[in-house]
C-alpha cells in the first residue's frame, strides 16, 4: 500500500489493517495451543467456585462428579443433621482434598468413621467446611455466618503454612489489603473477559503457567519462613494471622465450643523436622499460652516416613497437599486428641 493510498483511506480502515497482523498472530497462537496435550493435574479446574459477597468465593453447588457438594454446599458426604456429635472442620485445599478424587478418601470422612468405630454408642458428623484458597480471615467469616448455626460440639481449625505466606505477599506487594484471591475463579468472571478466559486455550495455558509459578514461589517462601529469620513483612503477616485465629477462638469460647488447632506440614519439612519447624513452634507457643489444644501433624508424618524408609513423598501429592495415604494418616492422628477434647467438654458441662 502506497503512502498516497494510506492518506486516502479512512482512519478505521488504517487501524484495521494494522490490527490484522496482530489478530492473525493471536489466532495462530490459539490454534497451536489447541494441540497442546491437557496435563491439568486438577488444581486449575474452573467452575468449582462462585462469587460470594461475604467470603469472596465459595464452593459452587455441584450434584455430580468427584467435586460434588452436599446439602450444605460443601465437598462432603451427606449431612447428618441428627448426629449425636458434630465437628466442624474449617480448612483450605488441604482438607478439601486437592487431587483426591473420591470424597470417602478425605481426612474429614475418614475421621468421622474412625470416631464412630471408637465410640459405637454415638453417631458422629464431621462437617468438611474446607474451601480451596481459604485463609484464616475467611474461615472466621464462615464460622460467624454459617458454621455456628450448625451447632458444632467442636471446631477444628486446619492451618496450612501458606496462609501466612499469602499474607506476606499481600503486605509486601499490595499495601496490606486483607483480601487475597489465590485460586482460579474463571467461572465467576463476567463479560468479554470471562468469555475469553473460559474459551481460549492459550489463555488457559497461560493461567496454568502462572498458577504453577505462584505455587513454586509459595513453596519457596514457606521454606524460608521455616528456616530463616523473619522479615518485617513476614512478622506482620504472622501477627495478622494469629489475630484471626484469636478471633475464631473467641467466637467458639463465647458459645462454649472447644477449638482444636490442626497444623498441616509441608513435604520439605519431613526430611529435617528439627531445623524446619519454626512455624509449627510459633503456632504451638500460641496454642499453649492460650490454652488451645492442638495437633501438629509433622511428628506423626515423620514417623510414618521413617517406617517406610522414605522422605514422606508418599504422604503428599505435591508440596503441601496430602495424598490418599496422607489423609488417612492425618485422620488417625486426630482421633485421640478429638476424643480427649470432647471428653473434657462433657466433663465440664
Amino acid at each position: 500500500m502506497t503512502e498516497q493510498q494510506k492518506n486516502t483511506l479512512p482512519r478505521y480502515k488504517i487501524a484495521l489493517y494494522c490490527l490484522l497482523p496482530v489478530l492473525g498472530l493471536l489466532l495462530l497462537v490459539e490454534v497451536v495451543c489447541r494441540f497442546v496435550p491437557d496435563e491439568d493435574s486438577g488444581e486449575t479446574r474452573s467452575g468449582y467456585v462462585v462469587q460470594d459477597p461475604d467470603l469472596i468465593w465459595r464452593l459452587k453447588p455441584t450434584s455430580e462428579g468427584s467435586l460434588a457438594t452436599n446439602e450444605l454446599d460443601l465437598r462432603d458426604t451427606p449431612y447428618k443433621a441428627d448426629a449425636n456429635v458434630k465437628i466442624l472442620l474449617l480448612g483450605d485445599s488441604v482438607s478439601w482434598g486437592d487431587g483426591v478424587e473420591n470424597v470417602h478418601e478425605l481426612m474429614a470422612v475418614k475421621l468421622e468413621l474412625l470416631l464412630a468405630r471408637a465410640d459405637p454408642g454415638r453417631s458422629y458428623e464431621v462437617i468438611n467446611a474446607a474451601v480451596p484458597g481459604y485463609s484464616t480471615f475467611q474461615q472466621a467469616i464462615y464460622l460467624q455466618k454459617k458454621g455456628l448455626a450448625l451447632d458444632p460440639d467442636l471446631v477444628i481449625l486446619q492451618f496450612c503454612l501458606n496462609d501466612v505466606v499469602e499474607r506476606y505477599h499481600v503486605i509486601a506487594e499490595y499495601g496490606g489489603d486483607n483480601f487475597f484471591l489465590g485460586i482460579d475463579t474463571r467461572e465467576s468472571l463476567s463479560g468479554m473477559t470471562g468469555i475469553v478466559v473460559r474459551h481460549s486455550r492459550a489463555c488457559e495455558l497461560f493461567l496454568r503457567y502462572l498458577q504453577r509459578r505462584g505455587r513454586r514461589q509459595e513453596a519457596y517462601h514457606v521454606q524460608k519462613m521455616a528456616r530463616d529469620q523473619l522479615s518485617v513483612e513476614m512478622r506482620q503477616a504472622w501477627e495478622l494471622t494469629i489475630n484471626e485465629i484469636v478471633a475464631i477462638r473467641e467466637m467458639t469460647r463465647q458459645r462454649g465450643i472447644p477449638m482444636l488447632l490442626l497444623i498441616a506440614p509441608y513435604q520439605f519439612q519431613i526430611a529435617a523436622p528439627e531445623s524446619r519447624s519454626q512455624p509449627q513452634k510459633k503456632l504451638a507457643a500460641y496454642a499453649t499460652s492460650s490454652n488451645v489444644p492442638f495437633v501438629d501433624l509433622l511428628p506423626g508424618f515423620v514417623a510414618i516416613a521413617q517406617q517406610r524408609n522414605g522422605a514422606g513423598a508418599e504422604l503428599f501429592r505435591d508440596e503441601n497437599h496430602f495424598s490418599v495415604l496422607g489423609h488417612e494418616v492425618a485422620a488417625q492422628l486426630l482421633v485421640e486428641p478429638v476424643r480427649e477434647v470432647l471428653a473434657s467438654r462433657a466433663a465440664a458441662q
